[in-house]
């Protein structure tokens, strides 16, 4: 019986075995959906003109495309080719492309349905795009559907880890070592820093840090924190605490299940985590975490950086009086809204009593109201910028607060009009590519001196 395809102990099949194996370990991690993860990356990558570490990444390119594109159809029932090649042209997708590649993928991943004529033209294309939490769950398919190199996984790989937390540049070598030699994981670490999503730094010992500088700050010393966490059980212990606390914008302290008392402490003193502080004036006390993720993306360059510490003190503040205070508040958003469009709100006792560090930090005034006390809003950008951060659930409440600029996902509309203003960046190709690249120069030159 004649077996096509690879062997089962062939080199070929055991890298497709650990690259299946990588993609289960991405989608299970909670921080940033695969989906979201490959969306973005695609996105940053177009800004770039051609260079060698974008080539090197173009499987991945491509399979946040497919998203990309999966995003825009959703939703429009039966379409004309030409209108689905208009979608694609406003996402920067060739019509060529569009007919060749993407349609084929999109049918063949149960996305759209293609009609076509008996030439094998298509006619018509109708959609069958889940919602967007389920569409983001389809990311394993595509993966394995575009089935990018070990550079590529390596590199993906490299970017969450270095976006939850700083690590040494022998910690992402061992997280890739399971796809591939060490000189590929140098060249996916050099393609990064490249493309503005790694940097390094090195410690007063000489080792070097990575970590992704459009998440944490780069005026931050992160290499000591990098260091302690060499130990894998360092490691896994902080991460899962960091990771539990930028999915919420304010977390409880006290509510923290993934990791002792210690790690969070340590979190903080590092910078890894801010803390902010509510006290009462009956004496209640609330520590509230938040993650330095607050106003930065992991591909754009950070905003919002919140140095006073008075959004996060706000934010920390209604998450109390939603959770913790003796009178709740059930709709801190809506809360905070009318505060800045009014300039004041509230008529309530314990406005006088739970809130003085706003009064401190100078946000708010606590003046008397009807019946009780009522804010009298001071900083309306502080307010502003902590609605940004707090998420209505389907009610109109706000539950914990989870941060929209981790999990969120930006309007095309919004991101076409951010492009429209933005010249194409160049990356300068890494160290070890440049090598081979001009051996291979250098080779064509001979070539043609001696006429071979």
């Amino acid at each position: 019986m004649a077996h096509h395809g690879l062997r089962p102990d062939s080199p070929g099949r055991r890298t497709t075995t650990m690259l299946r194996r990588l993609v289960a370990a991405l989608l299970e991690t909670p921080l940033l959906p695969t989906a979201e993860l490959l969306v973005g990356m695609s996105r940053h990558l177009s800004t770039y003109g051609s260079s060698q570490p974008k080539a090197d990444l173009a499987q991945l390119e491509f399979a946040g495309r497919i998203f990309e594109l999966a995003l825009r159809l959703r939703g429009s029932g039966v379409s004309s080719p030409d209108r689905v090649e208009a979608l694609g042209v406003s996402a920067g997708i060739s019509k060529r492309e569009i007919r060749r590649e993407f349609l084929p993928t999109l049918e063949v991943l149960g996305l759209v349905d293609l009609e076509r004529d008996h030439e094998g033209v298509i006619k018509a294309v109708s959609e069958k795009i889940p919602p967007i939490d389920d569409l983001y769950q389809r990311a394993d398919s595509v993966l394995n559907n575009v089935m990018p190199e070990p550079l590529e996984m390596m590199a993906l790989t490299i970017l969450r880890t270095t976006t939850i937390m700083p690590i040494t540049i022998s910690t992402a070598k061992e997280e890739c070592a399971a796809l591939g030699p060490e000189d590929i994981a140098i060249r996916a670490i050099e393609n990064l820093e490249s493309l503005h999503l790694c940097m390094r730094q090195r410690s007063a010992d000489g080792d070097e840090v990575l970590f992704n500088p459009n998440v944490w700050a780069v005026d931050k010393d992160h290499s000591h924190a990098a260091l302690q966490a060499e130990d894998g059980v360092v490691r896994a212990a902080l991460s899962g605490v960091l990771e539990e606390v930028a999915a919420t914008a304010g977390m409880p302290e006290d509510e923290i299940q993934s990791g002792e008392r210690k790690w969070v402490d340590y979190a903080v003193s590092q910078g890894l985590l801010l803390r902010s502080i509510v006290t009462t004036l009956g004496g209640q006390e609330r520590a509230f975490l938040f993650s330095p993720h607050m106003g930065r993306s992991v591909f754009d360059a950070p905003t919002g950086a919140d140095p006073s510490g008075h959004v996060r003190q706000l934010i920390g503040s209604m998450v109390f009086a939603r959770r913790f205070a003796s009178n709740r508040l059930f709709a801190p958003t809506a809360f905070l809204r009318r505060l800045v469009r009014n300039g004041e709100a509230g008529d309530a006792s314990n406005i006088g009593t739970d809130y003085s560090m706003l009064e401190t930090a100078g946000i708010v005034r606590v003046e008397p109201a009807d019946r009780f006390k009522k804010f009298v809003l001071l900083q309306a950008d502080v307010a502003e910028e902590a609605i940004t951060y707090l998420e209505d659930s389907a009610d109109g409440n706000t539950t914990s607060g989870a941060l929209q600029g981790q999990r969120g996902y930006r309007h095309p509309e919004a991101e076409r009009a951010r492009r429209l203003v933005q010249s194409p960046k160049e990356a300068a190709p890494s160290p070890s590519a440049s090598q081979g690249i001009l051996a291979a120069l250098r080779q064509e030159m001979g070539r043609r001196r001696y006429d071979r």
